[in-house]
């Protein structure tokens, strides 16, 4: 057994007994060990094995018990120190392991096996640095030792010091060919430094060698789903559990690739493992709760955020996901104030250093608004300006350039001054974030919410413009828009093929808002039965005035969950909204009509991906409209 020391004695009994433990026949070798001790209590290599045997027995607290014995008969002896050092440590006693194996390496500074133990028993309360150097020491006195090598090279990855850990996980290679554990480990140095095909290769090659492998399996999941590949880590990790059901975050690490494949019904009992074998795991009570808020089960979803929160209190994604899921429930007094949470995530914009505004009356000074997040998100909150133009006396509203056109006159009707955000932070004298104006205002219930439509006007250039240039005879022109921007797990896109039975309506010209089309989507569109009919608009649409001017003119939008379903309420236009099963808080959880946009008639997937129920039932109410 490695960690161990046996110590050569010959006398009768004992010899006998020290014999059959040395082949593994630890009955015989406990029992004439015993039989020594009767006749010699103080036997103190009788002691000392009756201890180690005990230690491979996995009774850790006698055998400390009886190898202490040996050490206060023989003091001076290193192996002796060390397998007490051993004992120690197996009990959970780590500081004094360290200090049995210091005592060893004092009585013999020479003892390779004393120096990895101590690396060891170092690695275990996290101190890298003295275990770094505890190896090295080792590996002076025996350098073609491949655990030690392997060791120091997990040492030296703690202490981020990936280059030198590979070269140590390469030299355990080149004295061990097929160390299994070496391959894991130089993977995950690989990783660390950003060479993901080595290290798969490494992961790959340590399951080759040891098909069992738990940890291997793990770590190559996690980086397959890590780098875009979910679908592989999803066999992966699905392997790991076989081998290892009881493994949280293989559970949670499956859970998550299913996720990130949309498969959402699969990954909620993944999680729900993974919490269930460690409570106390925050980051799977996060993904519980984000599955059960894609699957619409929006206070299932706030039991599990608040449980990561209980965990973990300053999560941001837990916050912002807890308020998503209050939004979606209505609940705007307190969604409001937890959605402020989304200022504090990765990626968030930073805020100026002026005051936050917080809704007070500020005349003679100037607030600065800044819009945030996509365009939709500003087309359906820009209505809050005019109200925080009444407490200030100069309002600045920074928006996307697109659409500083579009949002122009309703501005200089509501004495906003417009700047693009693309331009450099004016001076204020406060701050607030567009998204937050009614929080600041008090607007959090939706009674209190400005519904009135439309708060937006066309540019009088822009309708002059468009004026005569959209195309179709038909009795209707109804713009439609399928896809938004489309993102890693974005739902808000529906394939054009779908979209038939709308297109097959008589007597309507249908007009494409899609700004970008691909050149699938334009080959489509050829070809389509129902082509002239379809109106495209691709490579003409410069900004949102353009496409404002274009609407405003319609007789209604079909559109996914996107900038131009925002576009269209906000001019007051009819709306027939196509959402996600869990939609996007904003349209709420089961109304068909919406508190933002009075003109929207709202309609639900029936479950996650059902967009063929949906198209139909949206045709059906275009043909009565």
């Amino acid at each position: 057994m490695r960690g161990f020391r046996f110590l050569p004695v010959m006398d009768t009994v004992f010899a006998r007994g020290f014999a059959a433990h040395r082949d593994g026949r630890l009955t015989e070798a406990e029992r004439d060990y015993q039989a020594a001790l009767a006749a010699e209590p103080r036997h103190v290599d009788a002691l000392h094995l009756l201890g180690v045997l005990r230690h491979q027995q996995g009774q850790h607290a006698e055998a400390a018990a009886l190898v202490r014995r040996a050490v206060d008969l023989r003091p001076t002896d290193a192996g002796l120190q060390l397998n007490l050092g051993n004992a120690l440590k197996a009990l959970g006693r780590i500081d004094d392991a360290i200090e049995r194996f210091r005592n060893a390496l004092t009585l013999q500074p020479g003892f390779p096996l004393a120096q990895y133990n101590l690396g060891n028993a170092y690695t275990a309360v996290g101190r890298h640095e003295d275990a770094a150097d505890a190896f090295e020491k080792a590996l002076r006195l025996q350098p073609n030792d491949a655990p030690t090598w392997n060791n120091f090279g997990n040492a030296l990855s703690a202490l981020r010091r990936f280059d030198d850990a590979v070269k140590a996980f390469r030299r355990a290679l080149a004295i061990r060919p097929g160390h299994a554990g070496a391959h894991n480990n130089l993977g995950m140095a690989l990783n660390a430094l950003g060479d993901i095909d080595g290290a798969i290769e490494q992961f790959r090659i340590a399951i080759e060698v040891e098909p069992n492998y738990v940890a291997a399996h793990f770590n190559l999941g996690n980086l397959l789903d890590a780098t875009g590949r979910p679908a592989e880590a999803v066999d992966v990790l699905e392997k790991t559990i076989r081998m290892h059901p009881q493994f949280a975050p293989a559970h949670f690490g499956l859970g998550h690739a299913l996720a990130t494949l949309g498969r959402q019904k699969e990954a909620l009992p993944q999680f729900e493992r993974a919490v269930g074998l460690d409570p106390k795991y925050g980051v799977a009570w996060l993904g519980l709760g984000n599955a059960h808020l894609a699957l619409g089960a929006h206070q299932a979803a706030i039991r599990a955020f608040d449980q990561a929160l209980r965990l973990a209190p300053g999560e941001p994604a837990a916050q912002l996901n807890r308020a998503l899921a209050l939004l979606s429930l209505g609940d705007y007094a307190r969604g409001l104030a937890a959605y402020e949470a989304r200022l504090a995530t990765p990626g968030a914009a930073k805020t100026p250093p002026v005051p936050r505004w917080s809704g007070e009356p500020m005349p003679g000074r100037t607030l600065l608004v800044r819009a945030e997040q996509g365009f939709g998100d500003t087309l359906q909150f820009v209505r809050f300006a005019p109200y925080a133009a009444k407490l200030a006396g100069r309002v600045v509203l920074q928006v996307q350039p697109a659409l500083l056109p579009l949002l122009e006159p309703a501005a200089r009707a509501a004495r906003v001054e417009l700047t693009s955000a693309a331009d450099a932070t004016p001076k204020a004298d406060a701050f607030c974030p567009l998204l937050s104006l009614p929080l600041a205002l008090g607007m959090t219930t939706q009674d209190a919410m400005p519904a009135r439509t439309p708060y937006l006007v066309i540019p009088a250039a822009y309708r002059r413009k468009w004026r005569g240039s959209i195309g179709g005879h038909a009795k209707r022109r109804i713009g439609i828009a399928w896809s938004g921007r489309l993102q890693p797990g974005e739902t808000r896109s529906i394939p054009l093929a779908l979209l038939d039975p709308l297109f097959a309506i008589e007597g309507i010209d249908w007009i494409a808002l899609q700004p970008v089309l691909t050149s699938e989507e334009r080959a489509a569109l050829a070809a389509h039965p129902f082509s002239k009919s379809i109106h495209r608009l691709d490579g003409r649409l410069e900004n949102f005035a353009d496409t404002g001017a274009i609407v405003d003119r319609l007789d209604g939008v079909v559109s996914v969950d996107t900038s131009v379903a925002h576009l269209a309420g906000a001019l007051g236009r009819p709306l027939w909204l196509m959402l996600p099963h869990a939609a996007d808080w904003r349209w709420g959880i089961d109304a068909p009509s919406s508190a933002w946009y009075p003109t929207a008639r709202l309609y639900r997937q029936p479950e996650p991906g059902a967009w063929a129920d949906v198209v139909d039932k949206v045709a059906a109410a275009v043909r009565k409209a």
